[in-house]
């Protein structure tokens, strides 16, 4: 860029010159010659001062691109850590919730129930299915906490629900319950789940599920490398914020036995 500064001014000086001489006017056709090599020297030089320039201004406008998609992937990065927080609070004082109440579930509540889950589940895509991104998040949250409470609350037969239901509603469902209320079925439950979950919020929702169990001590040293293994598959296709959990959980699990090497 200096070079070209340096040529250029170089060359106006001999061009203000050449424009206050009698070159134009005269008859001479070697003058001729000397004024067109004049015209081609600037042509050549005009050239590459506006490929450089459009340079330039491409390249700031690349830096300014990536700068405005960083601080969007930061928003949003945020708005998850806090999302996730405020949901967390929520499954807690539900769980706990569940725990102190007392089961007075009869037969027929029981069926009137399963029927509703079922129906949440079969229409859990569609009910969730907007743009915004945030009220997405929040609607996938507080089905599947709906959902999950229905399957702990009336004690509905988990493993019946999967045998019978793969839709990505009911795996959340399930993946809620392990959550809301943790036991030493919920690692084959979750581990059977895992097999067939799409959606990267149902991934998630497992990956917290399997916090949970590590936390409340239902995962063994035994079975870390299993768990492990399906934690690292959910990195296909993973999201940043999918890919922030995946680490988050093999943290935890590493606490409880070795992790095989990547």
């Amino acid at each position: 860029m200096y070079s070209i500064r340096y040529r250029c001014g170089l060359l106006v000086p001999a061009f203000l010159k050449m424009i206050s001489s009698n070159l134009v006017s005269s008859q001479d056709n070697n003058d001729y010659l000397i004024f067109a090599g004049f015209c081609l020297i600037a042509s050549i030089f005009s050239r590459r001062f506006i490929t450089t320039i459009g340079e330039r201004i491409l390249e700031a406008a690349k830096k300014a691109e990536k700068t405005a998609q960083e601080s969007k992937q930061k928003i949003e990065n945020t708005q998850l850590e806090l999302f996730s927080a405020r949901e967390r609070i929520e499954d807690v004082k539900l769980a706990v919730d569940l725990k102190n109440s007392e089961n007075t579930v009869t037969e027929c509540t029981n069926n009137t129930q399963k029927d509703i889950l079922l129906e949440l589940a079969d229409n859990y895509i569609s009910k969730t299915s907007v743009p915004d991104y945030s009220e997405r998040l929040k609607l996938k949250a507080e089905l599947g906490r709906k959902m999950g409470e229905i399957i702990v609350r009336n004690n509905l037969p988990k493993d019946e629900l999967l045998s019978n239901h793969h839709s990505e509603g009911m795996l959340l469902a399930l993946s809620y319950s392990v959550q809301l209320k943790p036991n030493e079925t919920g690692l084959d439950l979750l581990i059977s789940i895992a097999k067939y979950a799409s959606q990267l919020y149902t991934k998630y929702s497992i990956l917290v599920s399997f916090d949970t169990l590590a936390r409340s001590s239902y995962i063994s040293p035994n079975q870390v490398k299993e768990v492990s293994d399906i934690v690292k598959a959910f990195r296909t296709h993973a999201d940043r914020p999918l890919l922030r959990k995946i680490h988050d959980t093999l943290n935890i699990l590493s606490f409880i036995g070795p992790l095989d090497d990547e």
